[in-house]
């Protein structure tokens, strides 16, 4: 306690008047001192009184394992008239191998009187407390994200007790699950710790790079609170995203709708039909639609006409390796369309591809994939829902001429009964005819028995 009452009356500077009219105040540079590294004491000196003379300044007592001094110690300062001031500067080293800790250094003033002046040195390890890194370096609008804060201890003692805290200085990123103040137990010497923070960027705030204050509060081993603050960028994306609608579809052009669903404006978007298997534009392949803002929409024509063979539409039954049960029969034999590309079958939607500059600067490219219906200006050649009902209907129609076939027979079935029958009757007429059965025979002509 004694000491330390001395480190403030140091700090803030102490006044002693001797009976001689003398003030002697301290100051030292820098407060802390790192061992292995040199530091300044200043002795202040103003006579108060009447004039002063045969002033001397010697240092009388420190420990010279910790304090090595550098250069004269001893100084005559002569006569100081009233009012008059003078300072000293000594210099001093701090040992390399020097314990933390508060150190003094005992000087004597002597002028009509001898006035002892002690300074204390405050000598602590250099304690080297950085934010390394934090990762990740953007987050989405709208979206949680969990940052990981790395803090790392370079000096040569342990830290207790440290109180981390973040601020966004515009309110709009925010914590999650916790506040914005978290305590770090230790980070040992020479070592880091990772710090997990959940956050989360208000929808209200405009994609940019913002700042994060970080403060990290500490005591060392002398008890002084000590402070690190870092300004960390953080990037704020809202990533653009969009969806893409068949329009229109005819046999002269196709038109789709392109819709930026993300959450920043899309600059210079460009939409593209790139060279694929089953398609192929006629004229331009892209269109430009300048800028899209969040939740605009514009339309792109492009001619297409479909490049997959039509022979092997018209066999839905038979699949790539060759075999298949077409009209519901076995079928063991090669198939002659093996090898062919079943566009119309199984091929993939159409590829589209977008590509825009962001909020950044960036330019970037995503690719879409559109189901063109069987109703477009591709007949059959659709997405895979269209092909699917093209064998549908396929199928239906084989089932059709297999009714109709049934139907037929069935008929002749019917008409076989009736010949019979008209022939069993002619025959009992005839009988009835000859009067082997008469009461037939008056039946047929209408007479009663």
């Amino acid at each position: 306690m004694v000491l330390s009452c001395v480190l403030l009356f140091n700090t803030i500077g102490s006044i002693n008047v001797s009976a001689t009219g003398l003030q002697v105040t301290f100051a030292t540079n820098p407060l802390v001192v790192a061992p292995g590294t040199n530091g300044f004491i200043e002795l202040n000196l103003k006579s108060i009184g009447g004039t002063t003379s045969s002033i001397d300044i010697t240092a009388d007592s420190w420990d010279p394992n910790t304090v090595i001094p550098q250069g004269n110690w001893a100084v005559d300062v002569g006569s100081l008239d009233s009012g008059e001031s003078y300072s000293v500067i000594y210099e001093f080293k701090i040992s390399s191998t020097a314990s933390p800790g508060l150190y003094q250094v005992v000087f004597d003033v002597t002028g009509s009187n001898t006035i002892r002046q002690t300074a204390v040195l405050q000598v602590q390890d250099e304690t080297i407390l950085d934010l390394s890194s934090v990762t990740p370096t953007s987050i989405t609008i709208g979206e949680a994200t969990t940052l990981h804060f790395n803090i790392t201890n370079n000096g040569a003692i342990p830290l207790h007790n440290l109180l981390f805290t973040w601020k966004d200085p515009n309110n709009l990123i925010l914590p999650l699950g916790a506040d914005n103040r978290v305590t770090i137990p230790s980070i040992a010497a020479n070592n880091q710790t990772e710090l997990p923070i959940t956050v989360m960027a208000s929808s209200g705030i405009s994609p940019g790079i913002y700042p994060l204050i970080i403060t990290i509060e500490y005591y060392d081993q002398t008890g002084t609170k000590q402070i690190v603050n870092s300004t960390v960028g953080l990037q704020i994306s809202g990533t653009t995203t969009f969806d893409l609608v068949v329009q229109t579809s005819t046999s002269g052009s196709t038109t789709f709708s392109v819709v930026n669903t993300g959450a920043n404006v899309a600059s210079s978007v460009i939409v593209s039909i790139p060279p694929q298997l089953n398609y192929q534009t006629t004229g331009a392949s892209s269109s430009s639609l300048g800028n899209l803002n969040a939740g605009d929409y514009t339309l792109a024509t492009f001619q297409i006409t479909s490049t997959a063979s039509n022979t092997t539409t018209q066999f839905p039954g038979y699949n790539r390796t060759g075999t298949g049960t077409p009209y519901g029969r076995n079928f063991s034999g090669r198939n002659p369309f093996t090898n062919q590309s079943f566009g119309g079958i199984r091929g993939n939607g159409l590829l589209v591809q977008i590509s825009y500059t962001d909020v950044f600067g960036i330019r970037q490219t995503i690719q879409k994939q559109v189901s063109l219906s069987s109703g477009s200006a591709f007949g059959s050649f659709g997405s895979s829902t269209s092909r699917t009902g093209t064998q549908n209907s396929f199928s239906r129609s084989v089932t059709g001429q297999s009714g109709s076939s049934s139907g037929s027979n069935n008929s002749l079935f019917y008409i076989a009964i009736g010949v019979v029958g008209i022939i069993v009757i002619i025959s009992i007429i005839q009988l009835g005819r000859k009067k082997k059965l008469p009461h037939f025979s008056k039946l047929f002509k209408g007479r009663k028995e």
